[in-house]
């Protein structure tokens, strides 16, 4: 069966893309043109020949692919991630035979980015629900869905990559699927809230009056790297913070949510959060670069001094 695959991400794409392409299936790769510089090595790495890739502009691509699919045989179309709606007039070129996998798990985590949400609301789970494409984002039935346990602690960057490396396994049981032609799909429970927009500013920003330490650590991982850290301002300075660890004191310390309540060159930085927990500071983000908690001691960031949103 020859693919075609669609992808925007290296993470998530690559080993599925090295699976198909060592399988003989893979026909071409498409990819944003304005991204490809940062996408093609990892591709090339995979074994995909630099003619293989598919450059695609926004102002052109639902005809440039269509046309592919049809000189080329193409007989399915795999997206991972891919930003652009993909058109009725496009899916019909293919009918049942675009196939979205999906790195969250449906129907509560839809839209631009499930892995965010997944991990800022501490789910226990993640996963690849995989199924056919409709016009409607994420909607289309269901053909396969497999569950990924978050691992305590871990960011978006490395779930993400297990993800990624969850798809080889999957790439056998979705090519017989589709021979088979399926009639019958699975059922997803329905939800009451679903998790469907990309975060704004304000969902990347620590409400340190609000948000427990372990809300907040959660969507730090939740941040990190894609989003370059949780956002919060002390003394003036903005940042994101990109890695805290819980902090345990024998002493409950008078102090308000975000203070600062130790700074030393051994400790770095501890913050005081609500419930009388505490955070402290591992790894930031600044104007200035990356930075340990002990460097934002040796800047000067002393006990007293407040984390705000």
């Amino acid at each position: 069966m020859k693919v075609l695959l669609l992808t925007n991400s290296n993470t998530l794409s690559i080993p599925a893309i090295k699976k198909i392409k060592d399988d003989g299936l893979l026909v071409g790769v498409g990819v944003l043109k304005k991204h490809v510089n940062l996408l093609a090595s990892s591709i090339h790495a995979a074994g995909v020949a630099h003619e293989e890739i598919l450059q695609l502009e926004r102002s052109s691509w639902v005809e440039e692919l269509s046309l592919f699919i049809k000189e080329h045989h193409v007989e399915t179309v795999w997206v991972l991630t891919f930003p652009w709606v993909i058109p009725e007039s496009l899916l019909s070129v293919l009918p049942n035979r675009f196939v979205n996998f999906h790195f969250g798990l449906l129907p509560k985590y839809k839209g631009a980015d499930p892995i965010f949400w997944q991990l800022k609301n501490s789910e226990e789970l993640g996963g690849v629900t995989i199924h056919l494409m409709s016009d409607q984002v994420d909607e289309g039935p269901v053909l396969l869905k497999e569950e990924l346990r978050v691992i305590p602690g871990e960011n978006y960057g490395l779930h993400s990559r297990r993800l990624g490396e969850m798809v080889p396994s999957m790439v056998e049981k979705i090519l017989s699927l589709l021979k088979s032609q399926p009639n019958e799909f699975l059922t997803l429970k329905s939800v009451d809230k679903a998790f469907d927009q990309k975060p704004t500013e304000d969902d990347l920003t620590i409400k340190w009056g609000e948000q427990s330490a372990t809300e907040i650590e959660y969507l730090i991982n939740a941040t990190n790297p894609k989003y370059g850290g949780a956002f919060t301002v002390v003394a003036g300075v903005e940042m994101r913070i990109l890695e805290v660890t819980p902090v345990s004191l024998e002493q409950r310390i008078e102090s308000g949510p975000g203070q600062i309540i130790h700074a030393d060159v051994v400790y770095g930085v501890v913050v005081a959060c609500i419930n009388n927990e505490y955070l402290r500071i591992t790894v930031v983000n600044t104007a200035e670069g990356y930075m340990s908690g002990v460097k934002l001691f040796n800047l000067g960031f002393l006990p007293g001094q407040r984390f705000t949103s």
